[in-house]
């Protein structure tokens, strides 16, 4: 028998896709892009040994394998750090796992996040089966074991996926560029009305009117001010503000 399958997720799969594209938007921000990079700085700081992971066991071979497969396979010294920075960002961060039925994982890379889905609950024999659906790659679909999915929990608006940890600041973000938005939009409407300063002269005849406006514009330009320091009248400039 076939099955529905059911994700715990209360978005959409367009709302999802909506999130990251706002991420990767962000990341054009000073000060977001600079918390992502300390965020990943210190998740991957080395110690006073110069290393990032150590593998711990009682079983030597398994100490062997695991420190070939992390350090020369996976190579985490280098990939660990472009790693833990998207994990920063999106919240997730797909592996997929290339396993060899001899050897092992002979390589894992990374998968885009927008390109993958993670589904739950489609076997009612497992409750706790988990599969993957790759679909930029036709739709393929991906066992359990042949995709390492990071996510950050902690808020179950989200689930099954993570929470990125700029999720707070998309609000505020979002607000800046709308604002941003509206001061372009502002100065380039207002700004030909800038550029004629109209002023009465009344029935002044036509010499009169052109010192007058010569003085008007003086007036603006330049202001008489008190120097306490010397005791002397100066003029003061004073530019005109937008």
């Amino acid at each position: 028998p076939t099955y529905s399958v059911i994700t715990a997720n209360s978005y959409n799969l367009s709302e999802r896709l909506m999130r990251y594209q706002d991420f990767q938007e962000m990341e054009y921000t000073a000060e977001i892009a600079a918390a992502m990079d300390i965020y990943a700085d210190e998740t991957v700081a080395q110690d006073d040994k110069g290393r990032v992971l150590h593998v711990y066991s009682d079983d030597e071979k398994i100490r062997d394998i695991l420190e070939d497969l992390f350090y020369n396979i996976i190579n985490v010294e280098f990939n660990l750090r472009s790693w833990a920075r998207n994990l920063v960002k999106y919240g997730d961060f797909f592996l997929y796992n290339d396993v060899s039925p001899t050897q092992g994982v002979i390589h894992a890379f990374p998968i885009p996040v927008n390109e993958i889905e993670r589904e739950e609950n489609y076997d009612r024999e497992d409750p706790f089966a988990v599969r993957y659906r790759w679909s930029t790659l036709g739709n393929r679909t991906l066992e359990n074991w042949e995709v390492t999915h990071f996510r950050l929990l902690g808020n179950d608006m989200f689930l099954p996926y993570g929470s990125s940890l700029i999720e707070p600041a998309r609000r505020i973000w979002r607000q800046l560029i709308l604002l941003e938005d509206a001061m372009l939009v502002y100065r380039i409407v207002r700004a030909p009305e800038r550029r004629v300063f109209y002023i009465d002269v009344g029935n002044l005849p036509k010499m009169k009117a052109e010192q007058y406006l010569r003085e008007i514009m003086q007036k603006y330009k330049n202001k008489l001010v008190y120097d306490a320091t010397t005791g002397e009248i100066r003029d003061d400039r004073r530019y005109q503000t937008m």
